[in-house]
C-alpha cells in the first residue's frame, strides 16, 4: 500500500499522496469529498491485515478519540474499506521536526516555545492516562504558524487509572517491550520496567537536547554502546555542543534526562511551566522557526508531490 494507491476510494475519503511510512502504517494525504477538507488517512499496509495489527490500529484510534487538545493531532473517523482497515487524522500542514532540524540547531527562545507546547500536549495526554512512549522528532509537526502538534500515538499504553485502565491495561498490544526507537527511549523501558508519564518526559528531554543542539543526546551508532549511554546517563552537556544554550534551558533538558525517574520533573506540566518561564534575551527579530518552516515545508511538498 504506496503510491500505487493513490486515487483510491476509501468510502467518502480519497488517497492524494503519500504522507510518509512507519512502522504501524501507510499515511496519506486525502481528501473528506464530503466535508471538502484534507485529512491524513493512515492505512495498514497489505503484510499486517492480520488480527493483531488491526486491533492495534483501532486502538490507536480510541487513545486518539481521548484526546482533545491544540497540541495533539485529532482523530476524525475509523472504519474498513473490504479488508483494509483505515485511521483518518487531522491533516497538519508544515513539517515533522526532524525536518526542521537538518538546517541545525534552534535558538533557546524557539526550543523553549515548541518544547512548551510539547510538554502540554504531553499534559493532557498524561490527564487522559495515556503514555505516548515513542516521542521523537519525526512524531512532531510543526505548522507554519509555529504551532506544534503530536502524531502517532501506535504504540501509546493507558496508565493504572486511566480512563479505560479497567478494560485495557495496554492500549496497544505490542510484541515487544521495545517497541519504539532507542535513541529517544527512557532507561527503564530498556530495562523492561514500568511506564508513567515520566517515561515520555524522558523522551521530550532528549527532543529538547536535540533542538538546542542540532544533535540528539545519545547518537552512538553501535546498538550496545548506545544503550549502555542511555542506562548510565552519559550524555554530554548541551552547553559542550552548543555554547549559545540558555542556561535554565540547560538544566531543564539535564533534568528531564535524568536516568533516574524519580530525579525527572514530575509531570509533563511542570515541565512546560519551567519552559515557559525561561527568560531569554535577545534583540527582536523575525522568529527563526518561521522562515526555516517556510523552507522545509517547500523542501517537503516538492518530495511528496
Amino acid at each position: 500500500m504506496g503510491a500505487s494507491a493513490v486515487g483510491s476510494a476509501f468510502g467518502h475519503y480519497r488517497l492524494d499522496a503519500p504522507l510518509g511510512i512507519g512502522g504501524m502504517g501507510v499515511v496519506f494525504l486525502g481528501r473528506d469529498t464530503h466535508l471538502c477538507r484534507p485529512v491524513a488517512i493512515k492505512v495498514l499496509p497489505s503484510d499486517k491485515l492480520d488480527e493483531r495489527h488491526r486491533r492495534r490500529l483501532r486502538e490507536e484510534a480510541l487513545v486518539l478519540s481521548s484526546l482533545s487538545h491544540p497540541n495533539i493531532a485529532s482523530v476524525f473517523d475509523f472504519g474498513s474499506h473490504g479488508e483494509i482497515d483505515y485511521l483518518v487524522m487531522e491533516y497538519v500542514p508544515g513539517v515533522t521536526l526532524d525536518v526542521l532540524l537538518r538546517q541545525g540547531p534552534l535558538p533557546s527562545d524557539e526550543v523553549s516555545r515548541l518544547g512548551a507546547q510539547l510538554a502540554r500536549g504531553l499534559g493532557a495526554a498524561h490527564l487522559a492516562g495515556v503514555v505516548h512512549r515513542d516521542i521523537k522528532p519525526e512524531n512532531l509537526r510543526v505548522t507554519p504558524e509555529g504551532l506544534l502538534k503530536i502524531l502517532d500515538f501506535g504504540i501509546a499504553t493507558f496508565t493504572a487509572g486511566g480512563p479505560r485502565a479497567a478494560t485495557s491495561t495496554t492500549v496497544i498490544d505490542t510484541t515487544s517491550s521495545l517497541a519504539g526507537t532507542i535513541q529517544y527511549m527512557a532507561p527503564e523501558r530498556l530495562r523492561g520496567g514500568s511506564t508513567d508519564p515520566r517515561t515520555d518526559i524522558f523522551s521530550a528531554g532528549a527532543v529538547l537536547y536535540e533542538m538546542a543542539c542540532g544533535r540528539p543526546p545519545f547518537d552512538d551508532p553501535h546498538p550496545v554502546r548506545l544503550i549502555e549511554a542511555i542506562l548510565n546517563g552519559a550524555v554530554p552537556r548541551p552547553s559542550a555542543v552548543n555554547p549559545r544554550i540558555h542556561p535554565a534551558l540547560e538544566r531543564i533538558i539535564l533534568r528531564a534526562l535524568d536516568p533516574r525517574p524519580a530525579r525527572r520533573l514530575a509531570t509533563a506540566i511542570e515541565l512546560a511551566v519551567a519552559l515557559e518561564e525561561v527568560k531569554v534575551s535577545v534583540v527582536p527579530r523575525r522568529s527563526p522557526a518561521s522562515s526555516l518552516i517556510q523552507w522545509a515545508t517547500r523542501i517537503a511538498a516538492s518530495l511528496a508531490w
